[in-house]
């Protein structure tokens, strides 16, 4: 889906997002891109597996960026899988599975994947998650998310993940 079109689907369905302080949140969906390299995908899972230590219940959605998954390729409580085929002409979600994730109303809901990915910012859109933290990468992403952080340093990941952490400790 296009920007302008995530855009617009933003302000149409009008869901209500606000900021809980981090005791009160009790669960978290942590997107990527499967594309992504491996160092970063295992800085997020790791960051998940911090949170789900604290006491919060953690899903991680991983987008493959292929028509079909294969048959070796099963989600499980923790890790769902989605690709290109969970969308429909129009990047909309169209698959079951995507679109009960959708509808859980998660306290939080991360995207880890720092480089631009229009289909992660659909999920994002359609998410009925109470705040939305994403990577600023253009203007259009203060659409998509209640906070922005910048990645950048040496390890643009790490640091991403580390200011999304001082940040959530400071939110009262």
């Amino acid at each position: 889906m296009k920007s302008k079109a995530l855009i617009k689907k933003t302000r149409q369905l009008k869901i209500n997002r606000s900021a809980l302080p981090f005791d009160a949140i009790k669960s978290v969906l942590i997107l990527w891109d499967s594309s992504q390299p491996k160092q970063e995908i295992e800085e997020l899972k790791t960051f998940g597996h911090e949170l789900r230590k604290s006491g919060k219940d953690i899903v991680f959605l991983s987008y493959y960026p292929l028509k079909k998954l294969g048959p070796d390729m099963q989600p499980n409580e923790i890790y769902r899988l989605c690709c290109k085929g969970d969308f429909n002409l129009f990047a909309v979600p169209k698959s079951k599975d995507l679109r009960l994730l959708l509808e859980t109303p998660f306290d939080l809901l991360i995207n880890g994947c720092l480089n631009n990915n229009d289909f992660l910012k659909t999920i994002s859109v359609y998410s009925k998650a109470k705040f939305r933290i994403g990577p600023y990468l253009e203007n259009d992403d203060t659409n998509f998310y209640e906070f922005l952080i910048k990645p950048n340093g040496a390890d643009p990941c790490e640091n991403y993940l580390i200011e999304i952490g001082r940040s959530l400790r400071k939110i009262q």
